[in-house]
């Protein structure tokens, strides 16, 4: 079974876990701090994923690192994570989990690439269009791409929704040539 299936179980079981728990917010920030720890340490994703390094130390280490920042039903859920040996697939695990979170929450993420830099009313427009083509909540992470020469490209799931220049040139070059092929066929 690939990881991001196993990944995708353990997350499910997590989303139930958190589901029963008096204050399921404090829990995904707890889980959110955890990510981000994994995220910026090389060292910890490679003691995560290490075999050579043993349960109880990649326990121990979790504990030090996490014991005044997060709760005790997360340090748990690390420490069967690592007990179960799946402490490899915890970053996915989280990615997972979240991306579960948002479905519930009925939160999109969306990945807007321009060209130059957007003012606060452009994000707050486009945050607004977004939400209502997506009919969700939208979480944007705007950043700039200099390979884009005007315009911008934003990614919701699968679906890309391309503003860019260059692809309005395509569009215009297309309907010129559909233009004069149909002039040269009357």
């Amino acid at each position: 079974m690939s990881n991001i299936r196993v990944a995708k179980r353990y997350a499910s079981a997590l989303m139930a876990l958190t589901g029963e728990a008096k204050n399921p917010e404090a829990i995904a920030g707890d889980l959110l701090d955890v990510q981000s720890a994994i995220r910026s340490s090389k060292e910890l994703r490679t003691l995560l994923a290490s075999p050579v390094v043993s349960k109880e130390k990649k326990k121990s280490v979790f504990a030090e690192i996490f014991k005044k920042n997060i709760g005790d039903s997360v340090q748990q859920y690390l420490a069967s994570m690592v007990e179960k040996g799946r402490g490899d697939i915890l970053p996915e695990t989280l990615v997972q989990y979240f991306l579960l979170r948002d479905d519930q929450l009925g939160i999109v993420s969306v990945d807007v690439r321009s060209a130059v830099e957007f003012s606060l009313l452009q994000e707050k427009t486009l945050t607004k269009q977004l939400e209502g083509i997506t009919m969700k909540k939208v979480r944007v992470s705007f950043s700039l791409d200099k390979m884009l020469k005007g315009g911008f490209v934003a990614k919701v799931g699968d679906t890309m929704l391309d503003g860019s220049v260059r692809r309005q040139l395509e569009l215009l070059r297309s309907r010129l040539k559909d233009g004069a092929d149909s002039m040269v066929q009357n």
